[in-house]
């Protein structure tokens, strides 16, 4: 299949005033200059019961307009506590006349045989005759109430007034709540239970639960009416306007459904410049609407802290898809490929990688491996010990090969076809062939898993891409800030040393971050169970053997320059002195180790460009210029006036009638900026547009979204079941129908 690429609150209205007049003469209602039958009834969904008591709808009493009649009897209803649902009775169109009636009329809904539920919904609807009937004037031109029925065949619930529908509102000051918390990711429980305090609790709010989750819902549903891919793409150009750094590129097949897409932003490209040595790449986490595999490219800050360098999303796991993520890896970055690669054991992404990264040491996640041990050898217990203990305490390549062969032998499996390759592929996975290359620490793709299980914390498989760009952002704004963090902590005092021979503990102390040299102290500490064997002379060389309790490994030590070789390897793949050579130094009464051995990478003053004063004074900027932070602004003064408002009733009068002034006279400032607005011409977000990766602007057609990715291996469904699952299942549908039949307590 070709394909095709780009690189890239609410005030409360005054009651209408009813005059009294001779009975020969109409009534009139004046109205508030209210048109949209919605915005009546937004205004209209009191916070609070009115004080002003409602007089009784009459016949006779006119109004000039359906709306103004319909205001009139909420207030009324309002007072009385009961609902108010609107119909057009014989005018449809309710141009001529109109029926207000009592929420509670009109006949209940059948119930279906099929729609047997476990909940049993209550019976709203029992034919209350209570209604206001209005018919309109021609000759006046007014609405006029012909029949007021006032007879309830069910109690009034005056202190219930606020759950009834047709008085909850979701007010405008709680919606944009709403939408902070949820693109900060606030769960919904805690973002509902938020909003709702700030009301005055669930009595005083004026809107329930149920429709903030209605309101978010709603909002998500919105969000994605442009198309999932193409808001992702949308999205993508946004970031690139405000970052000229930002990085993105996507590819799309024959149909231009979204097939592969990658993208990086300025921090984490500079990150890779820094950090980018060692590299982990996985794809097995599958966690959205499409079920595609997302990829994220891990590494390791100088905190030993997972990092992203950048982050791939693919419909289809081949070799040729691997290719073009790793390209586009290799061109975001500038063509610096990494030092060391780890990854599990997928024969496409080896390809991928043979293919686009000659250079770099590729390594097959030993952890991976290895849980497939057991299986392979027919569960052999004693096996499976003796051979990880082959591949974890061999020293040298000989050692581990010559122990390998007798274990095989011992356990006669000479024959298994899976250790023969593995065998044959072991300079990829056996740490024996791997310890000459620095690896941060890493033997396999746990740095990668840990980044997905954090990511866990932000998206969940019903997240549509558009909204996992968004948790995406979230989801890196916590791992910067929590190297910030970390940062300032180094800076703020000196680590607290543990042994009294502290001359290279102080060394380390004032230069490595507090993270790296916690691990660095576990060495010192090892040194209380570690000892001589044995020393040799050689020339201006000494030769020890130092048994640390789980093993003896030597130690090559130069006299002249007192540089070392040790046999666990442990500074050439994690950059850390290890406990032999301590216990070498201390020996030869060495004050000061040489500086190869303190690496800038987990120094704590390493400069970063990321870190430059002038984008920070950017990004602050931006932060009080962003129309979704004015609160962080506007918040505190609010709380001052409300301070205020708390201490008298004079005061508060005072405040109150300075905002709606306030209010006033901006609406009225802004009603010709408002107009002019409406009638420009605004980009639509589907633009067949996107930013290439040169700069460039490339015109494409639109992105459709992809098509929802079959999963590897059997299909659920159709799997079969093991007998337990069977009764399981059978047993909560027996507990379903005695739950519906109303017999929970009296079934056996």
């Amino acid at each position: 299949m070709e394909s095709k690429v780009i690189n890239e609150g609410c005030d409360e209205q005054p009651l209408y005033s009813v005059e009294e007049q001779p009975l020969v003469e109409e009534q009139l209602v004046e109205e508030q200059p209210l048109v949209e039958e919605q915005l009546v009834e937004e205004q209209l969904l009191c916070e609070e019961q009115p004080l002003v008591v409602v007089a009784p709808p009459q016949p006779g009493m006119q109004f000039t307009s359906s709306e103004a009649c319909l205001t009139y009897y909420l207030r009324y209803a309002f007072e009385k506590g009961f609902g108010v649902m609107k119909n057009g009775g014989a005018s449809k169109d309710c141009k001529e006349r109109c029926i207000f009636t009592c929420a509670r009329g009109g006949k209940p809904r059948g119930k279906s045989k099929k729609a047997i539920t476990e909940r049993n919904k209550l019976v709203v609807k029992i034919g209350c005759k209570a209604a206001l009937y209005v018919k309109l004037n021609s000759s006046t031109n007014k609405w006029v109430i012909t029949e007021f029925i006032d007879k309830h065949n069910h109690e009034l619930h005056p202190e219930y007034v606020h759950k009834i529908r047709c008085f909850r509102h979701l007010k405008e000051w709680a919606r944009k709540q709403l939408e902070l918390n949820d693109s900060a990711g606030v769960s919904v429980v805690a973002n509902i239970n938020a909003v709702t305090q700030m009301g005055g609790g669930p009595e005083h709010c004026g809107f329930t639960e149920r429709d903030c989750r209605n309101y978010l819902a709603k909002l998500r549903r919105d969000n994605f009416q442009k198309g999932d891919a193409a808001a992702l793409m949308q999205q993508f150009r946004e970031k690139k306007l405000k970052d000229p750094n930002f990085y993105y590129s996507y590819k799309f097949d024959t149909d231009n459904r979204l097939e592969t897409v990658f993208w990086a932003d300025s921090v984490s490209r500079s990150w890779y410049r820094y950090f980018g040595d060692v590299v982990t790449f996985d794809a097995t986490y599958i966690v959205n609407r499409y079920d595609l595999p997302v990829a994220p490219f891990v590494g390791v800050n100088h905190h030993g802290f997972s990092i992203i360098f950048g982050c791939a999303m693919m419909t289809h796991e081949s070799a040729e898809s691997y290719k073009w993520i790793i390209n586009c890896f290799l061109e975001c970055m500038g063509g610096k490929a990494p030092e060391s690669i780890i990854t599990d054991q997928s024969l496409s992404m080896k390809k991928a990688i043979d293919a686009t990264l000659p250079d770099t040491t590729h390594r097959h996640c030993t952890c991976h491996i290895l849980n497939k041990l057991n299986p392979k050898i027919g569960n052999n217990e004693d096996a499976a010990s003796d051979i990880k203990n082959v591949i974890y305490k061999s020293k040298t390549e000989d050692e581990f090969e010559m122990r390998w062969q007798s274990t095989i032998r011992q356990h006669s499996l000479e024959d298994n076809e899976w250790l023969k390759e593995m065998f044959d592929i072991r300079k990829s996975w056996i740490p024996a062939y791997l310890h000459d290359h620095f690896w941060a620490g890493m033997i396999s793709t746990q740095r990668s898993e840990s980044i997905n299980s954090f990511l866990d914390n932000y998206v969940n498989s019903k997240t549509t891409l558009r909204d996992f760009g968004k948790c995406f952002d979230r989801a890196l704004a916590r791992l910067r800030k929590r190297e910030y963090d970390e940062d300032y902590e180094c800076k703020r005092g000196t680590s607290r040393l543990i042994s009294k021979y502290n001359f290279i503990e102080q060394q380390f102390a004032e230069v490595y971050t507090r993270e790296m040299f916690v691990k660095f102290q576990h060495e010192i500490k090892a040194l209380i169970d570690s000892r001589f064997t044995m020393c040799e002379c050689l020339g201006n060389r000494k030769v020890y053997n130092v048994d640390d309790g789980d093993g003896e490994f030597k130690v090559d030590f130069n006299c002249d320059d007192q540089t070392f070789e040790c046999e666990c390897h442990l500074f050439e793949t994690k950059g850390l002195v290890c406990r032999h050579a301590l216990l070498v130094y201390k020996q030869e009464c060495v004050t000061h180790i040489p500086a190869k051995y303190i690496l800038d990478r987990w120094s704590k003053s390493y400069k970063r460009n990321y870190l430059d004063t002038k984008a920070i004074a950017i990004s602050v900027r931006e932060r009080r210029e962003s129309q979704n932070n004015l609160h962080l602004l506007m918040y505190p003064v609010f709380l001052k006036l409300m301070d205020y408002a708390a201490l008298d009733e004079e005061t508060q009068e005072f405040v109150v009638d300075g905002l709606n002034g306030l209010l006033l006279s901006i609406s009225k400032s802004r009603e010709g900026t408002i107009q002019s607005v409406e009638g420009s011409n605004v980009t639509d977000g589907n633009a067949s547009h996107v930013e290439s990766s040169n700069g460039n602007e490339a015109e494409v057609v639109d992105v459709n979204d992809p098509l929802k990715r079959r999963k590897k291996g059997r299909n659920p469904v159709k799997r079969k079941k093991p007998i337990i699952e069977i009764k399981r299942e059978q047993a909560k549908r027996r507990m379903s129908k005695v739950k519906a039949n109303g017999n929970y307590y009296f079934s056996q």
